[in-house]
């Protein structure tokens, strides 16, 4: 799970893809994807702007 994180860290534009259903992350089932994609939402959430790792350059 840590190895999935890291790369979506650095590649935030594939987990919006799988955000919009255009992708999938092999090997994640539904309740982990969603605890990543709430995860990374709550961080946002949390420090009341955006992540600087997750926008989109």
């Amino acid at each position: 799970m840590q190895e999935i994180v890291s790369f979506l860290v650095q590649h935030p534009e594939i987990l919006e893809q799988v955000i919009n259903g255009n992708a999938c992350l092999l090997g994640v089932d539904i309740e982990q994807l969603v605890s990543i994609i709430e995860g990374f939402k709550l961080l946002e959430s949390s420090i009341g702007r955006p992540v600087p790792f997750w926008q989109t350059f």
